[in-house]
């Protein structure tokens, strides 16, 4: 159900700009998206500086800065020096403000146009709806933002907490029966993830310290890398937990000069399939298992991944 409301909602956001006239804009102006709305939030707050406007617009320092830099070039931006003598301001120039009085006109109408189709009622719902769902996306985005990965440390109590972390996954949500040898690896990580001077094991955690996740590289031979224990709690699936924690982990097999990755699985874990499916990785057979591969009794299928080189 909610694969379909995904894409359903994909669909009519795509739809939507399509009908506000985004796509048009761009044409008409030569400008790209992010350049209109750079525009707009100037004329709104005249004296904005870079990094406030870069972060109004979700956009890191270096890539607002070329924007600006462009909207300059095209004489549509004016910047001067601010309050704050280490940064500048930025403001319309007359050509910037006529610029901005054509996309609301041109916005304006379409919106107006629409309403002559709708109730004030309806109005009133859509406004409410789209505002939840914004704010239901910046949630979302802020709660990707605090997700750190951290490489295991030697720190016992953080070693165990991964451990409960993991072994409480396994027991209640996938009623895996486990042992205290299950997850053993993870305690004793100097046998199985600590190799050219470093510890391949990573966790993620919040702003609060809370562990979401885990997971680990053991190495098989100088070939075969295999991925281990990747966990991730339920509240914080689908929130970048496992990229993360995965693409760090891709980073390392290559610095370590792996040509392949490997992993056991279960099939009820039909989430985790997917996501390996995502990395390319493609299912292979009991006899295809490399030489020193230690086969874990529940595990019934298996992956193999070619590392590619960076």
């Amino acid at each position: 159900m909610k694969e379909k409301q995904i894409e359903a909602l994909r669909y009519r956001s795509r739809k939507l700009i399509r009908e506000l006239g985004l796509l048009e804009l761009d044409r008409e102006n030569s400008m790209k998206t992010a350049d209109l709305h750079a525009l707009i939030e100037v004329a709104k707050t005249p004296g904005i500086t870079i990094s406030e406007l870069g972060r109004l617009l979700l956009m890191s320092i270096s890539t607002i800065s070329r924007l600006v830099k462009s909207l300059i070039k095209k004489e549509l931006l004016n910047l001067k020096e601010g309050n704050d003598k280490r940064e500048k301001s930025l403001s319309l120039t007359d050509n910037g403000q006529l610029e901005v009085q054509e996309i609301n006109i041109f916005s304006d109408s379409k919106i107006i146009g629409a309403f002559e189709f709708l109730t004030d009622e309806e109005i009133h719902q859509i406004i409410g709806s789209i505002t939840k769902y914004g704010e239901a996306l910046e949630k979302s985005r802020e709660m990707r933002e605090d997700i750190k990965i951290k490489t295991l440390s030697t720190s016992r109590p953080i070693r165990k907490s991964i451990v409960n972390m993991i072994s409480d996954i396994q027991e209640n949500e996938f009623l895996i029966p486990i042992t205290k040898e299950t997850n053993l690896g993870v305690l004793k990580a100097e046998d199985e993830f600590y190799y050219h001077n470093s510890y391949n094991f990573w966790y993620a955690v919040n702003k609060e310290g809370k562990i979401l996740g885990s997971i680990g590289l053991k190495k098989i031979n100088n070939q075969y890398g295999e991925i281990k224990k990747l966990f991730v709690i339920k509240e914080y699936r689908s929130k970048g937990v496992a990229q993360k924690l995965m693409n760090t982990l891709l980073k390392a097999a290559s610095k370590h000069k792996f040509e392949f990755l490997i992993l056991g699985t279960i099939d009820k874990l039909h989430a985790a399939l997917k996501f390996y499916s995502k990395y390319k990785f493609t299912p292979i057979c009991k006899n295809d298992l490399p030489k020193g591969f230690e086969m874990n009794s529940l595990d019934n299928l298996f992956f193999r991944k070619e590392i590619e080189k960076i």
